[in-house]
């Protein structure tokens, strides 16, 4: 759709945005290519990410994607920007929907009025090669400024500070993942753009209250355990909230979910969605599944900034809850303070592995006055991890230990599912975590 014929739903002043110099925490583990070429991902300027191509802009097709002529050639590529995700516009992959998503045309017309055709840009990307859907080019755009003859307005920026994109990033191109991550956090925080319920007009059943939750990590290797990574909606309100033909999806265009007629949620009761194939209802009556064939919630990552997000959408594709992994602003949890590792045996003398693997164990013990639920709560050692079953409570005073090894869960007993010990008798530490990778306790031996 030309950019002349869009109409204007966003009012976009002239947007000069350099990129900002942000801090903050690490993440943890996932798959990549290559070592990443910096020691500290929250501080790597633009201007370290190589120069691939300089040109000019065709025309804008979307809030992240654009046609981009390269200096001394005559044909357009079609680029796909790194760091931000805007919602799609019909014809531009969104199989699921037959309009604009809530939020389209807003970002399309924030990235138009910075690339307007003819607009000279630079792109740069760690691999030249970096490809994504549709052989479509993955590159950060910088556009040049007039006012200093630089290519230094950011134009990943510009979305993502608008409020109108999710978080995107790749493993072997996620050099300036960090700053954007925080942008679109910010921007989460202000209630602006895609992430005000009401920004495409009044929302639907506005007093729902939900919470989304992502078990991202699946116990062993993801893509041979897709259930084990899972979404938990829960109804957090007092009244019962029906998300019927709502969304859920990650922040790729794989495989979004459309929950069933019928999803009528009452205070505090929850849909569990697994990513990969099985029967709604089985084994448990909340159980549903995306029927994915692959992993879709990214590993995080030790040496740069790499996560996912899990977004619940309404019937007229307005955000309504959402949860990005890892985290970068207000990195705190309600639990600090209030869950802690009070004993580790990691001494076992049997001589069977599996009579072994549980004599090891984990106890995590609720010190505050209040019960508290541990969806969302994990424990891990090394790169094993450990995810507590859905809709767990421990109590005010009360605790939980999980054995090493194979069993029938118990009120206050779970198991890991080790076949032998996990835990060294030489010494260790293991770690609470939110899915978010906020620290809630660890204890070493």
């Amino acid at each position: 759709m030309k950019q002349e014929n869009r109409l204007r739903l966003f009012a976009v002043s002239s947007m000069l945005v350099s990129i900002a110099m942000l801090t903050g925490s690490n993440s943890h583990a996932a798959e990549s290519h290559y070592a990443f070429p910096f020691s500290d991902y929250t501080s790597v300027s633009y201007t370290q990410v190589p120069i691939q191509e300089t040109g000019v802009v065709d025309v804008v097709a979307d809030g992240d994607t654009f046609r981009f002529i390269q200096d001394g050639t005559t044909e357009y590529v079609t680029i796909r920007l790194l760091g931000i995700n805007a919602p799609e516009v019909r014809g531009f992959y969104n199989a699921h929907r037959e309009d604009d998503m809530c939020g389209a045309v807003a970002a399309t017309d924030v990235l138009s009025s910075i690339l307007q055709p003819g607009t000279r840009v630079q792109l740069r990307s760690l691999e030249k090669s970096a490809l994504g859907l549709d052989d479509r080019l993955r590159r950060y755009a910088f556009a040049l400024n007039p006012a200093t003859n630089q290519y230094d307005i950011d134009v990943q920026a510009a979305v993502a500070q608008s409020g109108l994109a999710m978080w995107f990033t790749v493993p072997d191109e996620a050099a300036l993942s960090y700053p954007y991550a925080v942008m679109i956090a910010q921007a989460q925080e202000k209630r602006i753009g895609l992430w005000d319920p009401n920004f495409c007009g009044p929302a639907e059943q506005p007093n729902a209250s939900l919470s989304v939750i992502a078990q991202w990590n699946a116990p062993g290797n993801d893509n041979s355990n897709l259930n084990g990574e899972y979404v938990i909606v829960r109804n957090i309100g007092s009244e019962p909230v029906n998300i019927s033909d709502w969304l859920l999806r990650d922040s790729s265009l794989s495989f979004w979910f459309t929950f069933p007629e019928g999803s009528i949620l009452a205070p505090n009761d929850y849909r569990v969605v697994h990513t990969g194939i099985g029967t709604p209802g089985s084994p448990d009556p909340r159980d549903l599944y995306m029927n994915s064939p692959t992993a879709l919630l990214a590993n995080t990552m030790p040496d740069r900034l790499v996560g996912d997000g899990a977004y619940l959408l309404d019937k007229s594709t307005a955000m309504r809850e959402w949860f990005e992994y890892p985290c970068v602003i207000d990195c705190t949890d309600p639990a600090q303070g209030k869950l802690k590792i009070t004993r580790v045996n990691a001494v076992s003398t049997s001589s069977n592995k599996a009579k072994a693997a549980n004599q090891e164990f984990v106890r995590i013990k609720n010190v505050s006055g209040s019960p508290i639920t541990l969806d969302g709560y994990y424990l891990e050692h090394r790169d094993a991890s450990y995810p507590f079953l859905v809709d767990t409570v421990l109590a005010p005073r009360d605790s939980i230990t999980v054995l090493m090894g194979k069993g029938i869960p118990k009120p206050k007993t779970q198991y890991w599912g080790r076949t032998a010990p996990l835990l060294k008798n030489s010494g260790g530490a293991i770690s609470l975590l939110s899915q978010r990778n906020v620290p809630i306790s660890s204890r070493t031996w």
